[in-house]
């Protein structure tokens, strides 16, 4: 069964090191994890992107064309940061997780949610702007390192 191969791929030290610092990583090791990273965040925006131009052609209110739009220069992001190590674009797909749980938080202020529901929310925008400090010194790292080999 493909579940029983789940445990040795997460502990597999070159394709999840995720505890290891980002000055440490290889550029395989730094190349899975932002692909990994990459695919989780354009399912994500892949999904309001698709939602968005369906929500779009049903009413035309063009705040759906807006979400389209930023999920398209999201996804774009991704592949500039996979492909070249652009550090705008890694910024780009740090904050993106963050601005959805952030809107997810306001969204259960209005509604007056409970305290446990609003503090998973806190974790959770906390959580992805760690995570996303990490994706900023892994791009920026590789990126360091990609330019000393040119140099020399």
């Amino acid at each position: 069964m493909w579940f029983s191969k789940v445990p040795a791929y997460l502990f597999d030290k070159q394709r999840t090191p995720y505890l290891t610092e980002a000055k440490k990583l290889t550029l395989a090791q730094s190349q899975y994890e932002l692909v990994a990273y990459g695919v989780f965040v354009g399912s994500l925006y892949g999904i309001i992107a698709l939602a968005a131009i369906l929500t779009f052609f049903d009413n035309n209110n063009m705040i759906y064309l807006l979400w389209l739009v930023a999920s398209v220069g999201v996804i774009a992001s991704i592949f500039g940061v996979i492909r070249s190590y652009d550090l705008i674009s890694s910024y780009i797909i740090s904050l993106a997780p963050s601005v959805i749980v952030s809107i997810c938080f306001y969204e259960a202020l209005m509604i007056k949610s409970s305290l446990l529901t609003l503090s998973i929310f806190a974790c959770f925008f906390l959580l992805s702007l760690k995570y996303g400090w990490r994706v900023i010194r892994i791009v920026g790292w590789q990126k360091y390192t990609q330019n000393n080999e040119i140099n020399n």
